[in-house]
């Protein structure tokens, strides 16, 4: 898969955490700044269910190409899927300049509690960089 059909798979997941956090809020994120309140209200309610590994992965994935996305309206940049090795399964990540990062391990974290901080406070603080 190249980089730009990588993007429109994420941009495409993206949508379907749109249509997801619309289902489940009864209001429609629009890539803006303040639409992530909606994620953080909805990784704080799945973290407090028994979500079991395939849920994990899916809604990590969904969320974080979402904030990926929102990532991107805001400061550019382009995704970046790296290939599984002997060593490491398959990694997403956003590439900004020289930054890398990983939106969907950031949401999966988030759903175990291991975040400090929302996932909109974390897109605020890479954006004062």
């Amino acid at each position: 898969m190249d980089n730009q059909q990588f993007s429109t798979l994420m941009a495409e997941t993206a949508e379907d955490a749109v249509n997801f956090i619309e289902s489940t809020s009864s209001e429609r994120p629009d890539y803006s700044l303040t639409s992530l309140a909606l994620v953080d209200q909805l990784i704080e309610s799945l973290s407090t269910q028994h979500l079991d590994e395939k849920e994990m992965f899916t809604y990590s994935y969904m969320l974080g190409a979402y904030l990926g996305e929102v990532y991107k309206k805001q400061a550019g940049g382009e995704w970046l899927f790296i290939e599984e090795t002997e060593d490491e399964p398959p990694q997403t990540f956003f590439k900004n300049g020289e930054r890398s990062i990983a939106f969907p391990g950031k949401v999966y974290h988030a759903l175990f509690g291991q975040e400090e901080i929302t996932m909109s406070e974390y897109i605020e603080q890479l954006l004062e960089d």
